[in-house]
């Protein structure tokens, strides 16, 4: 044989592709497939050595007559092991192939704890094998090079292919972790250190035993032995390392659930396997260590039978879990109370099983039911309400806020004998509070069969489900409550805006005709489908106004009424209202009241043609005398009068019974009331004089209009006071008209007179007009205003106390200013100041809600804002005299639905 050539290795990622480099430059002249096969060899032994054993690594080539011998020498006492193949094994291939292609290999010991692995390579038939060495000396002397004493312990039979399974599954880890370290051949790609701790732990910290375990089930296999007997002799010191193992086999899962890893997670039965035998090991080597008796270890199928009765009972609770979950998920779609209990009847029955779902709902001294009786049994309980005093689960659960249950009838029967007669012997009873942070708002009663689920279980599932039904009524309840005062709100808004409106009208005319004509109008259909009036007349009822929503039925309303007039010894209706001066509310209106203020069959007839569904019969009181009777009727069986309309049509009918007999009066003394309305317009005109055309770098003009002949007493006003360096305006109105309003506004005009060229910003200007309106102002009266300063370099500021906002325009745009809400003026004013600046030719057009709220012949506002638009490019004058027009010509009957004012400032830029 050649003498050897050596080639030194250390345990680096190029080791195996150095060592087949070396076997090609040594076997250059020997077969090619020689040289292939050692070249296949000498990777996997270099490979084993890196991954298991210790550097330097060595290895030599021989020359032989029939082709080589390849050794390879490291510092590894631990002897190469060959288990069993199976397809997902990534370890063990590699001894298969020098088996395969070798002609025999083998292990040598050397000194100093190291060993050689040797392999023959030549052109004969390989497959020799292994040969048999005694090697006593490496299996045992070299597990523990150290002087610690060695104990064994027995840990008992395992199945063979579990350990073999399992222990494969750590050598793929292993293999993985040595890819990846290869693989990182620069500072910048070293793995991280947690994961370069965990692969020394794997590596090396419990490498003995797991060998030990390893090449004992590698020699069951091959005896064919089912189960293998584990005995290992260990220094206590692998103790430690095991546990450091175990933890270390944890966070590998971790990271292959994290799918950090190429290798999947350990199978459940591997990590039963491995908690079993490295804890029974760690117990017994401290335990013998320490000289104390032996623990007492459970075989390795008790320990699966432990982890078999773990996992079931946690797949009872997942169970419970889920179907917890399903109800939950139906329950978080209801919005009210109702669908709620709905949602939950029927989702206890498909998911809990449950035969009875009952929800009680805490009311006062009582617990009301908001379930249906049962889902299958009517014997689940009736749907009066359950005193809290009462001897019933519900009662005592509502009193004692804890769970409750009760198993069969004769359990029922001696707790709550009342409730026994009613209850099957076949049934479990759980109930539990509805608890919503401190207070308890109900109570949740489930009923199951006595057959199933053990009775904790109901009662944990009961407990865990009162919880989530209390969070969905109360979110539910909050909801409807919500609901309900934004529709009572938004009823109130509407009555509110409809008293407004009628306000409007019956106060926009005092023509008698027109106020009569005005009353059924304002009605329809907004309050009624038809409306007739009707006023008294030589002490008899005279129909004065009748409208109906279909102009047909109008003309057969007229029929009836002069046909057939109102007969006051009626016992419903008008007539009833006008002998007893008390409103009636007529719902529904039925046939029998149609036939007794019919006074033959033919006018009967005609009532039932002309409709009612719903009526409302309200007199008119002027002064507490009884003027006439207002009818309201609704034809459509959809709409219905309810008992909070009452009050609110008594209060349009004192509007229309007080807008009748200004009316009249007016008609009667109308001479007197025009020179008292010439005295009042011209002490008005009095009070508001034109500003100045000019004060500093601000042009300005004013205009006043009356909303009609009949009402040019109005309490509309503005203002223009200059100080050093700017000038300050208002404009305002008071409500109601006449002279008090004029008295009114001649009290805020002179304040402002005397404070507004003193005082330092407009808020304290408002204040100051808040505080001296209030002792001349009745409980209703209020005065809106505006304030707004422009200074010399032209930035500007405004306050609103409940006004409209200012109007900026800017070349073609039109901006408001001055949208922060305020109370009015003598109602505690405290106004927010809104800044901005003014370039020259640019505008502030300040104006009362006559602008706002005149309205067309169509009885639709009008939009001031686009009639303003067209006269943007006139100048400042010729602004207010063009929407005044446009006004005018836009309103129903040419006339102003209320008082208008409008104060227009132009900045022209500072003086140079």
């Amino acid at each position: 044989m050649v003498p050897a050539r050596e080639l030194m290795l250390a345990a680096e990622p190029d080791a195996a592709p150095r060592a087949r480099r070396f076997v090609a430059e040594v076997l250059a002249d020997a077969p090619e497939d020689t040289v292939s096969t050692a070249e296949l060899v000498v990777t996997e032994l270099v490979t084993n050595a890196v991954l298991h054993a210790k550097a330097p690594i060595v290895v030599r080539i021989f020359r032989t007559d029939g082709g080589a011998r390849i050794e390879v020498e490291d510092g590894g006492r631990d002897l190469p092991i060959a288990p069993p193949l199976n397809p997902h094994s990534m370890t063990g291939r590699g001894l298969a192939l020098v088996t395969a292609t070798t002609a025999g290999w083998g292990v040598e010991p050397l000194a100093g704890g190291r060993k050689t692995i040797w392999a023959e390579v030549s052109a004969g038939p390989p497959g020799a094998g292994l040969p048999e060495l005694d090697l006593t000396h490496l299996e045992r002397p070299g597990l523990h090079p150290t002087d610690e004493p060695v104990f064994t312990v027995r840990l008992g039979s395992v199945p063979t292919d579990l350990l073999l399974a399992a222990k494969g599954h750590v050598d793929n880890v292993l293999r993985e972790f040595h890819l990846v370290t290869s693989g990182a051949a620069t500072v910048e790609n070293q793995p991280p250190p947690e994961l370069a701790t965990l692969i020394e732990t794997m590596a090396q910290d419990f490498a003995v035993a797991r060998n030990e375990i390893k090449r004992q089930a590698v020699a069951a296999a091959g005896r064919g032995d089912l189960e293998t007997e584990l005995v290992l002799t260990l220094p206590v010191s692998a103790a430690a390392a095991g546990e450091r193992y175990l933890a270390a086999l944890d966070k590998v899962d971790a990271y292959a659930r994290s799918a950090a890893l190429l290798t999947l997670e350990s199978a459940p039965a591997h990590r039963v396997f491995r908690q079993w035998y490295v804890q029974g090991l760690v117990d017994r080597l401290r335990a013998l260590a320490a000289g104390g008796s032996l623990p007492v270890v459970p075989s390795f199928p008790q320990a699966l039978a432990a982890e078999v009765e773990r996992l079931s009972s946690m797949r009872d609770v997942s169970d419970r879990l889920s179907r917890l979950q399903q109800v939950t998920g139906e329950l978080s779609q209801a919005r009210t109370v109702s669908d709620t209990a709905s949602a939950l009847a029927g989702s206890a029955a498909r998911h809990l099983d449950a035969l009875s779902a009952r929800v009680y709902l805490l009311q006062g001294d009582a617990l009301a039911p908001v379930t249906p009786a049962s889902l299958d049994e009517p014997w689940a309980g009736g749907d009066d309400p359950i005193p809290l005093t009462a001897d019933r689960p519900a009662a005592e659960v509502a009193r004692s806020r804890k769970p409750l249950a009760v198993r069969g009838r004769a359990a029922l029967a001696g707790r709550y004998p009342d409730a026994a007669e009613t209850f099957p012997d076949d049934v479990a009873l759980h109930s539990a509070p509805l608890i919503v942070g401190a207070e308890c708002i109900g109570v949740l009663t489930l009923t199951f069969p006595i057959v199933g689920m053990d009775e904790q279980s109901h009662t944990d599932i009961v407990t865990t489900l009162a919880d989530t039904v209390a969070q969905a009524l109360e979110r539910a309840i909050s909801t409807e409550r919500a609901a309900e005062a934004n529709a009572k709100l938004a009823a109130a808004n509407e009555r509110l805006a409809f008293i407004a409106d009628a306000s409007i009208v019956l106060s926009g005319t005092l023509d008698y005709e027109g106020t009569l004509d005005a009353i059924p109008k304002l009605m329809i259909p907004r309050f009624a489908d038809w409306c007739s009036l009707q006023l008294m007349d030589e002490g008899a009822l005279r129909l004065v106004a009748i409208t109906h929503v279909d102009p047909e039925r109008t003309k057969l309303g007229h029929e009836i009424m002069r046909r057939y007039p109102v007969r006051p010894n009626t016992d419903v209706g008008a007539g009833r209202v006008l002998r007893t001066g008390r409103p009636e509310l007529l719902d529904p209106v039925t046939p029998e009241m149609i036939e007794a203020a019919a006074v033959e069959s033919g006018h009967g007839a005609l009532l039932r043609g002309l409709g009612a569904a719903s009526a409302l019969v309200v007199p008119l009181v002027h002064q507490e005398e009884l003027t006439g009777v207002l009818t309201l009727v609704y034809s459509e069986p959809s709409r219905k009068y309810v008992a909070a309309d009452v009050p609110f049509a008594q209060d349009i009918a004192r509007r229309v019974g007080a807008a009748l007999r200004s009316a009249s009066a007016y008609r009667d003394k109308a001479g007197e009331l025009a020179d008292v309305r010439r005295v009042a317009d011209a002490a008005q005109r009095a009070i508001l004089a034109p500003p100045p055309a000019l004060i500093g770098p601000v042009a300005l003009a004013a205009r006043y209009v009356g909303a009609a002949a009949e009402a040019q007493v109005g309490g509309d006003f503005y203002e223009v006071v200059p100080r050093p360096g700017s000038v300050r305006m208002l404009i305002g109105d008071v409500r109601g008209k006449g002279l008090s309003a004029v008295r009114v506004a001649t009290i805020v005009l002179g304040e402002f007179r005397a404070v507004a060229a003193d005082l330092a910003n407009l808020p304290a200007i408002a204040g100051r007009l808040d505080q001296r309106l209030r002792p001349h102002l009745g409980e209703e009266d209020f005065v809106t205003a505006l304030l707004a300063e422009i200074h010399d370099d032209g930035t500007f500021s405004v306050a609103s106390c409940g006004h409209p906002p200012a109007l900026m325009l800017t070349g073609d745009q039109i901006n408001e200013v001055g949208t922060e809400f305020s109370l009015p003026l003598g109602l505690g004013a405290d106004p927010v100041l809104e800044s901005g600046q003014l370039r020259p030719g640019d505008r502030l057009l300040l104006y009362t809600d006559g602008a706002i709220e005149t309205r067309d012949a169509d009885r639709r506002f009008l939009d001031f804002i686009e009639l303003l638009r067209p006269a943007l490019d006139r100048d400042h004058v010729g602004v207010l005299d063009a929407v005044l027009t446009s006004l005018r010509q836009n309103a129903g009957g040419s006339r102003l639905n209320d008082d208008l004012a409008l104060l227009i400032a132009e900045y022209r830029g500072q003086m140079s």
